[in-house]
């Protein structure tokens, strides 16, 4: 099977490009976790809550800004940071709790998921968001709860739509809304939601993409992610947030281990999925945690949930939510506390807390080929691309890495074998691929009478497939791409 790659980084989060391997295999790379949070719930109106649970952490490149909408006691709260770890909560004077507007409150309800919709040609909805409320009138159906939009043209005073709820609780879509935003490959809004427990399973939650022209009229809900055979039977998958990254849909699935026996024990913690379409899921490594949480007495220590993915220099920042709280926390606390007043509480020396921290992994680095004893290869399915130069994310500064370009019947092409190729041995998130005498693709992808013609080119022609053949020896390769 012949397949195209674009510009993008070939990531290892499927087998769409993978041919055989030999001596090698894929191995997931957790996160690093860090050893406290970088956003915590220490205002009077936070009460110990300061959570991301949608889309709701960016970095504007405009502004030059990292911007947090994140949930607290109160509701949901603004934040400013310029380096992602030190954030300010400026005093807005929009929403008023205990008599006073000195606050970063800016709207009601919950589950906050923004974003900045460039495409919109009204500047008062540069912002859009989408959130969990109830318009508590007695006389709608379930007192009004469902999914509530509205627009701003800065991201802190916000214009409710005047339909709201777009989506009301008797569509089957609860809270834990996470709205991935104008998905061009789809051409619409993309959301992933959380139907009603036992809406596509009859035991367990499950997640769902859901898809809209206009942020308003949602269509019905396409199941994404659902436990399968392979997950323990108290397991369901809570909601599912998605990052867009080099062409490919990366899911972080929020695991529930719902134990109904010992409610303390009820944990989150999270799964790693991926897609080419947003629709269709798999998970490349079952249900080996990618996620996990933090030991006891760890202010993450019952639960985790992945939310915003987000390049920093060579590395992906993985802003998550995490608590020492579980998720029954009424049950947990054995009656001494509600859901309501039980974050912010001090219980056996330990404050309760939700807050939001940042997990850090190497650019690419969800996922490593990498030899299972020494040495190795790695052959792709026929590739097609434009561009001349072959890139490396490589980690082989205690081995090496030397790449073959075959031919349809798998034979090295004329100078480009691996005696010709100039071993690489360096720890790099970007490294270029040479053979001897400087080439690059160009002579092996193009016919002869080609070779000459201007760089342009080449660029712009779809070239005959080759394979390439990557020889791994002590080295650890996440992506390879062709500029």
């Amino acid at each position: 099977m012949t397949v195209h790659i674009g510009p993008e980084r070939q990531l290892f989060l499927d087998d769409l490009l993978i041919e055989s391997l030999d001596g090698v295999e894929v191995v997931m790379q957790r996160p690093v976790k860090p050893d406290a949070p970088v956003l915590v719930g220490t205002e009077a109106w936070e009460v110990g809550v300061a959570s991301i649970i949608g889309n709701s952490l960016h970095y504007d490149e405009e502004d030059g800004l990292f911007k947090a909408w994140y949930d607290t006691k109160g509701g949901v709260a603004y934040a400013t940071s310029e380096d992602g770890v030190h954030w300010e909560k400026p005093s807005l004077g929009i929403r008023e709790y205990d008599g006073s507007r000195d606050n970063n409150l800016i709207s009601p309800g919950r589950n906050f998921s923004v974003i900045k919709d460039v495409r919109d040609a009204d500047p008062s909805k540069r912002y859009k968001s989408m959130y969990w409320h109830s318009s508590s009138d007695p006389d709608a159906p379930w007192g009004g709860k469902g999914h509530f939009v509205a627009y701003s043209p800065d991201g802190v005073h916000w214009t409710p739509d005047e339909g709201n709820p777009v989506i009301d609780f008797r569509n089957g879509l609860t809270d834990g809304q996470f709205v991935l935003g104008w998905d061009a490959h789809h051409g619409k809004y993309v959301a992933y939601m959380r139907p009603n427990v036992y809406f596509f399973d009859p035991d367990r939650r499950t997640s769902a993409w859901v898809a809209s022209d206009d942020f308003v009229n949602w269509g019905p809900p396409v199941l994404a992610v659902a436990p399968d055979e392979t997950d323990e039977v108290e397991l369901e998958y809570y909601r599912m947030t998605v990052a867009k990254y080099e062409g490919i849909y990366v899911g972080f699935i929020w695991v529930y281990h719902n134990d109904v026996v010992e409610f303390a024990d009820q944990t989150r913690d999270s799964l790693l999925a991926a897609s080419r379409n947003g629709i269709t899921w798999s998970k490349p490594f079952g249900s080996e945690t990618y996620l996990e949480t933090g030991e006891a007495g760890d202010w993450d220590s019952k639960w985790v949930g992945a939310c915003n993915l987000i390049p920093v220099g060579d590395e992906l920042w993985l802003f998550y939510s995490g608590a020492n709280i579980p998720h029954n926390v009424k049950a947990a606390d054995g009656g001494r506390g509600s859901v309501k007043d039980w974050p912010g509480r001090v219980i056996d020396g330990e404050r309760r807390a939700y807050a939001v921290g940042i997990a850090k992994l190497r650019r690419d680095g969800f996922a490593a080929v990498r030899p299972k004893s020494g040495e190795g290869t790695m052959t792709t399915e026929p590739l097609t691309f434009l561009g001349t130069e072959l890139h490396l994310n490589v980690d082989s500064s205690r081995g090496r890495v030397e790449v073959e370009v075959l031919d349809h019947s798998g034979r090295p092409l004329d100078g480009y074998s691996r005696a010709e190729c100039v071993p690489i041995s360096t720890d790099s998130t970007d490294c270029t691929v040479k053979w001897s005498g400087d080439r690059d693709l160009v002579h092996a992808t193009d016919t002869p009478a080609d070779i000459g013609v201007e760089t342009r080119v080449y660029k712009s022609r779809l070239r005959k497939p080759v394979r390439l053949k990557f020889y791994l020896k002590e080295a650890s390769l996440y992506s390879f791409w062709v500029e």
